[in-house]
Order: C-alpha cells, then structure tokens, then sequence
C-alpha cells in the first residue's frame, strides 16, 4: 500500500497541477484575448478533479467597485468607476449590503444600460431610506446580459436558474455539460475578514507572502442573500466571496493536501451524498481541510502518511456536524452549517452517527478509494496530454467567438492582437506548447483574412494568379503539420475557394481515411469518448504533445464570419445569424467533398457521398442532440436541394429536421 500511496499522490499533484494552469491559460484567453471580465473559478479551477467537479464563471461587472467602508470613497480619484459600499451592520457574518452613495455621479458601469443603470437596480432601506443594490435585479439583469457574452451551443432550453447563478447547458459529445454562470461585484479586502489577515499561526500556512497577495486581489460580492434571511433584507444581501484567494490557497497544497481533499470528496460521493444529497457541499470538505493545514505541522502531510491525514480530515469533519458548526476560514464568526442546523438538524445527527460508523472500519475505505482512482488513471498519451488538449479546445472556443464580425479589418485586428498576447503568454506560467499551437492556428486564418481583404480591394471578378496563392498556401501546408484535420481542412477550404478540386478532394479522402477508432474528438468542454491504454500502443519515450495532436486529436472546423466569401451560400447564412460555426471535422470533409463534386457536375459522386453523410448522422443522432451540430442537418439538406432529385439520403435530413423541431429538442 506505500507503493501505492505514494503513486496516488505523485498523480493527484501532477494533474492537480496541470488543471491549475489549465485555469491560468483560460482566464488569460477570456480576459486579454476574448477582453471579458470572466474567471473560471471552482473546483476544476482549483485543480481537484472529483466524479462531479463543479465549472464556474463569474463575470465581474465592469465599472463599479466595493469598497469596505464610506471613508474610502473621498481616496478614489478613477473617474471611470463607481464606488458602492459594503454595509454590514445587521446583516449575517459573511454577508453584506451593497450601499449605492447619493450625490452626483456618472454611471460607467456594467449596469449603465439597465433602464435608468445602477440607480434603477436598488431598492430603499432603513431609516434613512439608503438605496442599496438589489440581488434580484441584478441577477435578472445578468440573465438577459449574459446572452451576449457567454457563447453558448447546444440546446433549444438550454437557460436556467440556480440559487445565485445562471446555468447554461453546454454541449459535450456524449452528454450535456451545466455550467453555472454568476455576476459579482469586485471589492477590496472587507474589515470583516480583517482576523483572518493578522491571524496567529504557528505552522506558517499561509505564508505572509500568500496573505499579502490574497489581501491585494480582494473579495467578489455574490448577489444570493442568508438562507435565513427574509423579505427585503434577503433581497438587499450580497455573499462575500473569496473564490480568487481560494484558487490560491488550494495551489499552495502540496501533493498530500492535495489528495486528501480529491479522496475525501470521492468518499462522500460514493458513501455519503446518495444518503444525505444536497446536506454537505464539498465546500464544506475544502473549508475543514483549510482549517486542519493550518492546525498542523507541514511534516505531518506526507505522501507515506496519506492514510493518516485522512482518517484526520474525518475526524474534523465529524467534529463538525457533531457541533453544528463549519466556521467560513476567513469570516470564522460565519458558521455555513446553522441554516442547515434549523432546517435539517435531525438528518445532521444521522449524517454524523453514518461519519461515525464509516470512521470505526479504519483505514480499508481509502485504501479501496486510492486503489480505484489509480485503476482509472491511463498511461496513454492521450490520457497524458489530456488537460493541455482541452485547454487548446477550450481556449479555441473562446478565442473564436470573440471574432464575431463580419468586417475583414476588425478581424485582421483580433487575430493580430491574439497572436501577439500568445507570444507574451508563452513567458509565464502557462502551457507554452498550447500557446504555440493557438498562435500558429491565428497565424494560418490571419493569412486566409488577409488574402480576403486583398480580394475585396481588388474586386471579385479578378482572375487570380499563383502568386496570389503561393504565400498563404504556405501558411496553412505548415499548419496542416501541427493538427489532425483542422489545418488540412482549412487548406481543404481554401483549396475549393480557388477552384483546385483535386487537391480539395485529396485533402478530404486523407482525412477519411485518417480518421480512425483511435481518433479522439474535441469540442469544447467534452471529448468523444475516454481513450484507454488497450487501444494504443505505448511508445518510449512518450511523443509530444504535437505528435499526439496530429496522430488522434480531431479538433471542431471553425468557420469566421470574415471568411464567409470562402463558402457556399447555406454556411454564409449561418454565420450571419449564428456568429462562428463549430462543425465536427469528419462531416465537414464530406460537405467540401460533395461540393468539388457538385462543380465537377459529378452527379453519381454527389449522391454517394451525401448517403455517407446520412451515415454518419444516424450513426450519431444521439450525440446531436446534445450538440451546436443541428446545423449539419441543414448543410446535409442544402446538398440535397442543390441535386434537385429526390434521394433517401435527402429525405433523411428533411424528415430528421422537421422530426427534432416538432418535439422541440432546438
């Protein structure tokens, strides 16, 4: 069991780490790249994977800012942005309201285009009638505004609410991915977790160093008032939030630490939660685990010890729901448990005596927990690289919909403006080969851009000479070497653009025959399936992750809105009205295929490649369901208008579309 234990948490730290700058990598893309004030925080933020890991983003309203006291507000000069006020007089610890000040002001902020803007979002208070910021407003606010920001794909319902957030239902291969979505507030440190900044501790966790740096990047304000609150005074309170200074405390952990709170959640989610659901968040664990580090001396959370620290961290736990009391680590006075003592008090003492009797059978429990997770981490290269490939499939979809225009230049400056923050973002500590990849990726579609401005400058009617093509054809042959399909289906693209079918169709077959069993697809959050070892071979020592890319990973086609000269009508009227189009690669080489065909006026070709069309569909009508590709119904029925002949293959689509809409499932 040594053996095993020290292995267990060798891989926890190594993936925990790479689930941290996976996070890194994507706040980076949605602040510098997409410029939206988004942060992925939670568990998946964090670095700790569990069988239900939460994936959060809190969009921070631009323009406005909270500080702890009034006596703050004369020491601000930034015009730019409003001063509202933390007022926690009266209001449960860890909670707060938000004080609009009267006088004269400009309202730049976030809620500037909500009626009459921020003021149009308080209600009166107390006896001074003091205007404050209502929760239920803003979140109505943010539910019409997020549908501007966050990109969305997937289903026809797919918005919903949940407590605070705003949850958006994701497409994923085999399943639908929730994603809640929240807006807050920034704020400075509040006076109310002034403890926890001065606290003594005798075993220097946190550093003064980490303090110091938490205590600069401040607090979020959560609009989601106490559980025991009521009327206007749960409507005006706001949570304090440290999810930014959680990310770095849970960073700091060592690999141990790390493994403790990863298993102990695996625990209760296999032993626990069916029995008790929704009575003990995993906050709660991550909370009792903050408190036990700094309770304990660091030579106790030893890879050899893991067992030990976990029969520890149960024990705190048990203490816990025996007293009723898990005290918030930076607003201790704030104990999360006592809604849920009012509520649920009697399942709480059953919660602790089924703690208790698991506690007694010692240490087997982790021993089969360790044993399973190790069983469930494959040595393949896919597995290995997993974490990067989706942060570059993730990191795509966000760089993508922030080019949403049509206009040629505004493009050319995105893309030129991306590339050069990814040449930055290659010195810190980030992925660098992930950076590389997107920068090349940019670096391709910015030549295709170009060589469609160039086009617009010169008129459509211009016969185009090699030189025309020379330089961006290239560009994209060096990316066709850097990805499975992606690249060669944009050379694919822009091969049909300049009518050389025969290369189009090259590039297509080479695909299709390219995509094996052993291929894996991205999109977005999900991929289509888990690769386990007895399906590829183990190669020593392991390829890079660009050979894994280019060998198994078949990430979405993405067509732009600035490159809509470069398609067939039916994909121009889709960007029009959909910004970027994601399309699985596989299907996308049977649409261009079909259409060299169909200019080759090669009849008997055009219809064998829409039956594979249709094959491919029904083969994956499942996983259309949960996915954006509803479109590729409608490119596979504009193949079948254009024949203008009444196939099985057409009618499939015709009938599948008009099916899906009668039940209402886009």
């Amino acid at each position: 069991m040594e053996t095993e234990s020290v292995e267990y948490v060798k891989q926890t730290m190594e993936y925990s780490r790479k689930r941290a700058i996976r996070t890194k990598l994507v706040n980076f893309v949605i602040n510098k790249i997409w410029k939206v004030p988004i942060f992925y925080s939670e568990s998946r933020a964090e670095g700790i994977s569990s069988v239900q890991s939460d994936t959060d983003f809190m969009f921070e309203a631009d323009g406005i800012f909270t500080l702890s006291n009034e006596g703050q507000i004369g020491l601000k000069s930034d015009t730019s942005v409003v001063y509202v006020v933390m007022d926690t007089h009266e209001v449960h610890s860890g909670y707060t309201r938000i004080q609009i000040m009267e006088g004269d002001w400009n309202d730049l902020s976030e809620f500037a285009s909500s009626g009459d803007g921020l003021r149009s979002l308080c209600k009166t208070f107390g006896n001074h009638n003091s205007k404050y910021l209502s929760n239920i407003l803003v979140k109505q606010f943010w539910e019409t505004r997020m549908k501007s920001v966050i990109p969305r794909q997937g289903l026809k319902n797919e918005i919903s609410s949940h407590g605070p957030s705003t949850v958006i239902r994701y497409a994923a291969d085999k399943d639908v991915v929730e994603v809640d979505t929240l807006i807050c507030l920034r704020g400075e440190w509040p006076e109310v977790a002034k403890e926890w900044l001065e606290r003594k501790r005798n075993f220097n966790w946190p550093t003064k160093e980490l303090i110091e740096e938490i205590k600069a990047i401040g607090c979020n304000l959560v609009p989601i008032g106490h559980r025991l609150s009521h009327g206007k005074e749960l409507e005006l309170e706001w949570r304090i939030s440290f999810s930014k200074a959680e990310c770095l405390l849970i960073w700091s952990l060592n690999g141990t630490q790390t493994a403790c709170i990863e298993c102990m959640r695996l625990f209760f989610q296999v032993f626990i939660s069916p029995k008790f659901p929704d009575l003990f968040s995993s906050y709660f664990i991550k909370t009792a685990m903050f408190w036990l580090i700094e309770e304990t001396d660091s030579t106790f959370w030893q890879p050899l010890n893991i067992l030990a620290c976990l029969d520890r961290l149960l024990s705190k736990l048990i203490t816990c729901v025996e007293e009723k009391c898990i005290q918030n680590f930076f607003i201790p006075k704030n104990n999360m448990l006592d809604a849920k003592a009012v509520e649920s008090k009697e399942l709480l003492d059953v919660l602790r005596i089924e703690l208790t009797r698991h506690d007694v059978t010692g240490e087997e429990k982790w021993r089969m927990l360790i044993k399973e997770k190790l069983l469930q981490m494959d040595k393949n290269d896919i597995y290995y690289y997993h974490i990067l490939i989706n942060s570059l499939s993730v990191s795509r979809h966000f760089i993508y919909n922030s080019i949403r225009s049509s206009n040629i230049k505004d493009s050319k400056d995105m893309l030129m403006q991306g590339i050069q923050e990814l040449k930055c973002c290659n010195d810190k500590d980030m992925f660098s080969d992930v950076c590389k990849q997107l920068q090349h990726e940019l670096e391709a579609i910015l030549s295709i851009v170009t060589f469609c401005e160039s086009q617009s400058d010169s008129g459509t009617d211009r016969i185009l000479s090699p030189n025309d093509t020379k330089w961006v054809e290239e560009t994209l042959n060096k990316y066709t070497e850097l990805s499975h399909s992606t690249g060669k289906l944009l050379l694919c693209t822009f091969y049909f653009y300049i009518e050389r079918y025969q290369e189009a169709l090259a590039i297509t077959e080479d695909v299709q025959t390219r995509y094996t069993s052993q291929v894996v697809h991205y999109t977005f959050w999900n991929r289509s399936k888990t690769p386990r070892d007895d399906h590829y071979p183990q190669i020593t020592p392991r390829p890079t992750l660009n050979e894994t890319l280019k060998n198994y990973i078949a990430l979405d086609v993405v067509l732009l809105p600035c490159l809509s000269r470069l398609f067939r009508a039916t994909i121009q009227e889709k960007l029009y009205s959909r910004d970027a189009l994601f399309i699985h690669p596989l299907f996308y080489a049977f649409f261009v295929r079909f259409h060299c065909f169909y200019r080759m006026q090669n009849a008997a070709e055009c219809e064998a490649v829409l039956n594979k069309m249709q094959t491919f569909v029904a083969e994956n009508m499942d996983v259309l369901k949960t996915t954006q590709d509803f479109n590729i119904l409608h490119l596979g029925d504009s193949c079948h208008q254009l024949l203008k002949k009444h196939t099985e293959s057409g009618n499939y689509f015709k009938k599948t579309i008009k099916s899906l809409l009668q039940k209402g499932e886009f």
